[in-house]
């Protein structure tokens, strides 16, 4: 287990210990809790969030949530440390741990800093088809988190799992700075798609961008092509200029996410429907209207 030092006996009350013995499972279970539970959890006066990692679709059926490598909560804890050093927010990271589990496979956990009056873009979506959000509010996210994933961008981190519900607005001021969270199997791409470390940030490759894009415009169209659609024409442009698309550029650069949205579409419809009839839950965060 990875964490502070001060921090390690705070956990151990709270109820997380390095040998996994006390689980996160037996948490409270927290309110931003989507198609699996958060562990909610006081360290040392802080309210955090513990998540477990778990497979999508057919994996999750075959190990459940086991995984061969035990390196991933780490990762993304030294990735929210260089993202929040760069000015961007994301959770802080409390502790990560990788505990082995018999006869082959690590159990995965991190436990991340709560942020307090936020909802998910996700969330919102779900609650403007309910009535329960105004579409003034929506559009103010939509700009939030089209300024916050144009940072990303610039310093050369693509999200893996770009989606609504990994980017959180302020509740009380939707056009504050928004969050990226669930970092997971994220990275800061160099020049040529390698894979970068440490040392000056470079953009994010064109190609990747409209990839980037084009994976959060299909968890859009999947939601709405579930519940019905609440973006307008006007609402994605004003996330393209928010995100820094120039006016001249708007129909281009549409068209370029769109194609990379499309080029695999019949894969993840397949993911999808395992997801839905051997994966996970419903997503308590976006039920339909």
């Amino acid at each position: 287990m990875a964490c502070r030092a001060a921090d390690e006996p705070r956990l151990a009350e709270a109820g997380f210990t390095a040998d996994g013995k006390r689980s996160a499972e037996a948490l409270a279970d927290a309110e931003e809790s989507g198609r699996e539970p958060l562990g909610l959890l006081e360290v040392g006066g802080v309210t955090c969030l513990a998540r477990r990692f778990t497979h999508g679709g057919l994996a999750r059926a075959l190990t459940g949530a086991r995984f061969r490598d035990p390196a991933r909560p780490f990762e993304e804890l030294v990735l929210s440390e260089r993202l929040r050093a760069l000015g961007i927010r994301t959770p802080r990271v409390i502790a990560a741990r990788a505990v082995a589990v018999p006869p082959v496979g690590y159990e995965l956990t991190i436990v991340t800093e709560r942020m307090d009056g936020v909802r998910d873009l996700g969330w919102m979506l779900g609650d403007v088809r309910r009535g329960g959000t105004s579409h003034r509010t929506l559009q103010q996210a939509l700009e939030s988190a089209g300024r916050l994933i144009a940072d990303l961008h610039r310093v050369g981190f693509l999200h893996a799992d770009l989606q609504p519900a990994n980017l959180l607005i302020e509740s009380a001021n939707p056009a504050a700075p928004a969050t990226a969270i669930d970092l997971d199997r994220s990275s800061f791409v160099k020049a040529g798609d390698g894979r970068g470390g440490e040392g000056a940030v470079e953009p994010l490759p064109e190609s990747l961008v409209h990839k980037n894009l084009g994976r959060l415009w299909r968890h859009v169209a999947r939601r709405e092509a579930e519940y019905g659609a609440t973006l307008s024409r006007a609402d994605r442009v004003r996330f393209l200029k928010a995100y820094g698309v120039p006016r001249d550029q708007l129909a281009p650069f549409s068209a370029a996410i769109a194609s990379a949205a499309e080029s695999k579409g019949l894969g993840h419809r397949i993911g999808w429907w395992i997801e839905r009839y051997l994966g996970r839950g419903p997503d308590r965060r976006a039920a339909a209207p």
